[in-house]
């Protein structure tokens, strides 16, 4: 098997559901163990597997749009009615506005597991990439149990 070729599909196609389900639970979608955020911050590789979540330069990009049309779309959906229901035109407008800068980032998160999982359905993870994130997390194992047996904070 080339290292750049995705697993079989019989494997695939029992994975398709799991990879939304711990996307939404800010999982891994590859082990379903290591947390996708620390606070805002997302991890460049799972914590448990090392599967890199930056597949490729400029791996968010869809994402950030993704989350753009979502939150957009819903800012929308609850302010028109309420354009049309006689308040002032002010308090509409301050409502849209708190809500086009809060529902961002409350989806922020959601948005971008759900878009990693998205693009491992649609392009399943390769064995360079299960390799690679399995050679990262064997060398942080390793530089972790040093700083715990000196005494040092990991």
């Amino acid at each position: 098997m080339n290292s750049d070729e995705p697993l079989d599909e019989p494997q695939h196609s029992a994975l398709n559901t799991r990879y939304f389900r711990r996307a939404l639970r800010l999982r891994c979608p590859v082990c379903g163990e290591g947390r996708l955020f620390e606070g805002m911050t997302m991890w460049q590789s799972c914590p448990a597997c090392g599967f890199p979540f930056e597949r490729e330069p400029g791996y968010w990009t869809n994402a950030v749009t993704l989350n753009f049309m979502t939150t957009g779309g819903l800012a929308v959906l609850l302010v028109t009615p309420l354009a049309y229901s006689g308040l002032p035109v002010l308090v509409v407008l301050a409502l849209g506005l708190f809500l086009g800068t809060l529902l961002p980032l409350l989806c922020f998160r959601h948005i971008k597991a759900l878009w990693l999982a998205i693009d491992l359905r649609i392009r399943p993870p390769t064995t360079f990439e299960r390799l690679s994130g399995f050679l990262h997390v064997s060398g942080q194992r390793t530089v972790t149990s040093r700083r715990r047996d000196s005494g040092g904070h990991p």
